[in-house]
């Protein structure tokens, strides 16, 4: 089975936020993170994704401190 997946950016409203909550929610939306950098790391992700490796989401992390 193949299907098609269409991203793109959504308008921001209430209502579209809703409905993605609604979608996680369900677990009908799952993100796909393949890795995650703390935010000194920033260059080293994006060489990680100038590689052409990556099936999903490279992530910047960042710790605030109390």
């Amino acid at each position: 089975m193949v299907r098609k997946l269409r991203g793109g950016v959504s308008k921001e409203s209430v209502e579209n936020l809703n409905f993605f909550i609604e979608l996680i929610e369900s677990g009908k939306l799952k993100p796909v993170i393949n890795r995650s950098f703390p935010l000194e790391k920033t260059a080293e992700a994006f060489q990680y994704v100038e590689q052409g490796h990556k099936k999903g989401n490279v992530i910047i992390t960042i710790q605030f401190k109390n």
